[in-house]
């Protein structure tokens, strides 16, 4: 009997091993093949790869990563967990890109005038016909992901001149317990990285540490932005304030917040403070316009409140689950700066800046605007990587709906 058993236990054994060693081959095989399709039916766009390998581990490497238009990779290492395979369960133990480059172009909306009784069925573009889904996907977790020498370029075609480019590059991250379905798990995280701006030399640095619990939507993390180029990013702004008349030839400025959140309720509280302003010098015989002077009546009451500093604190609250930002946060704060400050010089408050309504007549808003490029820019890439990664999941549900109809 024990014999039995025992050749028995033997022959499952040879045979799990032969099946492992047949769809090892096959992947090591075919796997470069299988994956390209898979991510061209994904997102839609061509894919080419380099180098593909796996191991009897399962770890797959993969090299020079191109997803047309949206992705570069010149390193991918990926370690699956089999155990939460064999649970039902995506799990990667360990995910490292090594300089990644992400792209992110932000165009306006198409506007097209149709009569009301007229239906109009546009299909969507497309560079790879999607691949029809055969079943919805494995719950997604990854254990430990390493970002090394990441980039993100984003290109917002929205604006009033045309277009800004804002990269983002040497990004350096680690994030843990990263999981895409609910889970107890703490999920722990940190980034730098760095801005250049256009002058040669001059870069802004990003700093975010944190964790947060998705589960319970609980979250506690530090972000600072340093070194912003206000000037640089003038046309999201361009409508409200006139640089020329106001004289600012360069403005630099830093931002942090210290974001706690508990229940789904989330409170932002944010600091920003102008650290370096160059002034353009009055010609002999040029008269001072009237944008010049709000703004020297604005920085020298922010100076008066602040030791010289000029600065601003303001809250942001909003909910983890849906994250909204407006910029009433910045007018009432500064507004509320300066209705407390104005007994702190010689004039009047509704003389010099009747928020907002003078203020948009002389073409000067307030200094906040000078850092409100930075943060909105900063919102547009989070929106357009949610809409972007949204859209390439969505389109699975919409192809198993297909199916069912």
């Amino acid at each position: 009997m024990r014999n039995k058993i025992e050749k028995a236990l033997g022959l499952f054994i040879i045979t799990l091993a032969v099946i492992f060693a047949i769809v090892y081959l096959y992947l090591a095989i075919m796997g470069q093949a299988i994956l390209t399709k898979k991510l061209q039916g994904l997102t839609r766009r061509e894919v080419t790869m380099g180098y593909f390998s796996i191991t009897p581990s399962l770890t797959l490497k993969i090299k020079d990563l191109d997803i047309q238009g949206l992705a570069k990779f010149k390193s991918i290492s990926i370690s699956p967990s089999i155990t939460g395979f064999i649970r039902g369960k995506l799990i990667l133990k360990r995910l490292t890109l090594i300089e990644p480059e992400f792209f992110f172009n932000k165009i306006p909306p198409e506007v097209s005038e149709t009569k009301a009784a007229t239906a109009v069925i546009v299909p969507p573009v497309a560079n790879v016909p999607p691949e029809a889904g055969k079943g919805r996907p494995l719950p997604f977790g990854i254990s430990q992901l390493n970002i090394k020498g990441g980039k993100v370029t984003f290109i917002d075609q929205t604006v009033s001149s045309g277009s800004v480019k804002i990269v983002i590059q040497d990004i350096n991250s680690t994030i843990s317990n990263l999981y895409l379905y609910p889970s107890s798990a703490i999920t722990d995280f940190q980034l730098k990285a760095v801005i250049p701006w256009k002058d040669e030399g001059a870069q802004g640095k990003v700093e975010l540490n944190g964790w947060l619990n998705s589960f319970k939507k609980d979250i506690r993390a530090t972000l600072k932005i340093s070194g912003i180029d206000a000037v640089y990013l003038y046309p999201y702004y361009s409508h409200w304030v006139d640089l020329d008349k106001a004289r600012i030839e360069k403005a630099r400025l830093n931002f942090s917040s210290e974001i706690h959140g508990l229940n789904n309720n989330v409170s932002a509280d944010c600091h920003m403070e102008l650290v370096d302003m160059v002034r353009k010098p009055l010609e002999i015989g040029q008269l001072e316009e009237k944008a010049s002077k709000i703004t020297n009546a604005v920085l020298d009451r922010f100076k008066t409140m602040d030791q010289g500093k000029v600065e601003l604190n303001f809250t942001i609250k909003t909910k983890m689950n849906s994250p909204q930002f407006g910029f009433d946060n910045f007018k009432m704060a500064f507004e509320d700066k300066i209705m407390r400050g104005s007994s702190a010089v010689g004039f009047k408050f509704q003389d010099t800046l009747a928020f907002p309504v003078k203020v948009m007549e002389t073409g000067v808003k307030s200094f906040t605007d000078l850092s409100r490029a930075m943060i909105d820019a900063i919102f547009s890439i989070g929106n357009e990587l949610k809409r972007t990664t949204g859209e390439i999941f969505k389109q699975e549900e919409q192809e198993e709906a297909k199916k069912v109809l």
